[in-house]
């Protein structure tokens, strides 16, 4: 709990900051004059986008778990969904998003293991749906990002890089079952050696437990394909409604000159960068990225350094209020079916 708590402040914190650093090297007025420049009906499409977002989110995990559990129903894949993106709003790389939705899972009574492996197919296709996308991203818009920011696509290339290995990674882990385990005996054996792993033995039974599970997961997947194409296409729809949200603020400034391709292929860019900063929700790092790649599409720097603040709004503290929402209701929900009502106890004064 105080993890959570310390977890929470600093992605508060860093929002402040940012704020903050937003304000002070900026002039009132000319803050003011973006303000008044805003319209609400794009603003409002913004948050639309995010809904869609959250559904794409739902859907994605719903279709797969469906597979698996026939009486799935929608409102747990939604409480699911949007405590998963709570937990991985206040945790670096989001790590908090798989283990809060196992553990809800297995709450509600699921299987731990086909939890699990739902949950681990849902990651790879997630990954696949973000690597095609931001493949056509770049390259539909290289050549105008590469002239636009000079320098700084080398940051793009480094996150699609990374992105596209572990998809690679992933996959090799799947279909080639004896050399990973080879290669997992021999880290853990090196580590044992310069002492980093200090119960080799151990840490590897537990390592060949994962793959097992891995190569089952994969395997299994092979049994699915109309849901995993259909999971996949739920996820290329909710990249796409988070990245509109970015035009959808550019458009409430009543600008028009960048067309809404570039300026999709410039939010995806910011989140392949910012994926990979070890800090929950990305703080500072987001934002950054952020100017850097959208700055060239507004003509006035109040209007750039606005956008930012109502960007981060949006994109990421609306998901991070709405799923403690979720994630309090579920919590609720939990004590209460753990407290006795007046019949357990009137049974148990039977008992006694």
């Amino acid at each position: 709990m105080k993890t959570r708590k310390l977890e929470l402040f600093i992605c508060i914190s860093c929002g402040i900051a940012v704020i903050g650093f937003i304000f002070f090297t900026t002039k009132p007025s000319v803050l003011a004059k973006a303000l008044s420049e805003l319209s609400v009906l794009p603003l409002l499409a913004a948050v639309l986008c995010m809904i869609f977002y959250w559904l794409g989110e739902t859907l994605t995990v719903h279709v797969l778990l469906k597979e698996h559990f026939e009486d799935q129903k929608f409102g747990d894949s939604l409480c699911l969904t949007m405590g998963g993106l709570y937990f991985g709003a206040i945790t670096p790389f989001s790590s908090g998003c798989q283990p809060f939705q196992a553990y809800y899972l297995s709450k509600k009574g699921r299987d731990v293991g086909v939890a699990a492996s739902v949950l681990l197919t849902k990651f790879i296709v997630y990954q696949s749906a973000l690597v095609a996308l931001s493949t056509a991203l770049l390259l539909m818009r290289w050549k105008f990002f590469r002239a636009a920011v000079p320098g700084f696509y080398k940051l793009v290339l480094v996150g699609y890089a990374i992105n596209l290995a572990i998809l690679f990674f992933l996959i090799f882990l799947g279909l080639f079952r004896g050399i990973s385990d080879n290669i997992c005996r021999f880290i853990i054996k090196l580590g044992a050696k310069i002492r980093l792993v200090k119960k080799p033995e151990e840490t590897l039974a537990k390592a060949e437990n994962a793959l097992e599970m891995f190569h089952n997961t994969f395997r299994d997947m092979r049994k699915h394909v109309p849901a995993l194409l259909l999971a996949f296409a739920c996820s290329v729809m909710e990249l796409c409604a988070f990245f509109s949200v970015s035009y959808c603020v550019y458009r409430a400034f009543g600008l028009s000159g960048a067309d809404l391709i570039t300026v999709v292929a410039a939010q995806g860019f910011v989140l392949v960068i910012a994926s990979f900063i070890p800090i929950p929700g990305a703080g500072v790092g987001a934002e950054e990225s952020y100017y850097f790649l959208l700055r060239n599409f507004y003509p006035e720097e109040g209007q750039i350094k606005v956008a930012i603040i109502i960007w981060r709004l949006i994109s990421y503290y609306l998901t991070l209020l709405t799923g403690m929402f979720f994630a309090m209701h579920i919590r609720r929900v939990k004590d209460a079916a753990a407290r006795p009502t007046e019949e357990d106890t009137e049974d148990e004064n039977r008992v006694v």
